[in-house]
């Protein structure tokens, strides 16, 4: 009695083919992975970046005009 060697074979090397695809589709999902986590780092610093400058916008810094004003002075 013989044994078919060539049946065994086939499913070894489609193992392995399904193996290859397999760590192929998970290095593309770890890529697009990567590459939303960079990308959500730079719009959070865009954010934080456009905070500030609404912040500086509605909140101008103090001047020395108010410290000049006529009314601060006494009346003669």
């Amino acid at each position: 009695m013989k044994i078919d060697l060539s049946a065994t074979r086939t499913r070894k090397c489609q193992d392995g083919i399904a193996s290859v695809i397999m760590l192929i589709l998970l290095a593309l999902v770890l890529s697009f992975i990567i590459a939303n986590i960079f990308t959500l780092s730079e719009l959070h610093n865009n954010v934080k970046r456009l905070e500030k400058q609404q912040i500086r916008r509605i909140n101008p810094p103090a001047t020395n005009a108010s410290t000049n004003s006529a009314s601060a002075q006494p009346v003669k």
